[in-house]
């Protein structure tokens, strides 16, 4: 784990900063219904969250970092402060977990992606929105980050997808648009 946590350091200006873009592609592909729950793994801030706020029962932001989690308390969102490998919640008991510009922040990604799976309905989706590593800019971005010596680790889409078919158990597709990639894996009925 890295020994300084930016993110507790930047949260008062995250919003500023990246607050700016709305994800409407995200809400698209999580396609909820009014009575759903929706966990948004490494939601910050909750940016995002605020997006699903009034179409569902319930959003729930699990972060690690404890002043982003303020931010998002601020703006009246539910919040749990956890790591992404370990949540606290039962099994098969999330309708959609979504977890944006994250999965590369991540201490390990394939103990994150089979938390959410684990927490995941039968039916249900997973979407994570990854930069693009594929991407020219995004590729800059990544250089930037290790320099800052965030402990940032981006993957491909396709690589995510990989981890995300859990030996055929689900059903995986990928979008991509100017340099972000949303993978969408749903939990098949076994």
């Amino acid at each position: 784990m890295a020994k300084f946590d930016h993110f507790n350091l930047i949260s008062p200006l995250y919003d500023f900063v990246f607050g700016r873009r709305v994800d409407n592609e995200i809400v698209d592909l999580a396609d909820t219904a009014e009575d759903q729950v929706v966990l948004d793994v490494g939601g910050g801030t909750g940016r995002v969250s605020l997006l699903f706020k009034e179409k569902v029962k319930n959003v729930i932001i699990a972060d690690s970092s404890v002043n982003m989690l303020k931010e998002a308390q601020e703006k009246g969102l539910s919040i749990v402060n956890s790591n992404s490998e370990c949540l606290p919640f039962p099994d098969e008991s999330i309708h959609r977990v979504i977890m944006v510009d994250a999965f590369h922040h991540v201490k390990n990604q394939h103990d994150t992606i089979e938390e959410m799976w684990r927490v995941l309905k039968t039916d249900g989706f997973i979407i994570i929105e990854e930069p693009d590593i594929n991407n020219f800019y995004v590729k800059l971005i990544a250089v930037g980050e290790k320099l800052l010596l965030m402990r940032s680790h981006f993957v491909s889409p396709s690589r995510i997808a990989e981890m995300g078919d859990f030996d055929g158990r689900a059903a995986v597709d990928i979008t991509r648009s100017k340099g972000n990639a949303w993978i969408r894996i749903k939990k098949e009925k076994v």
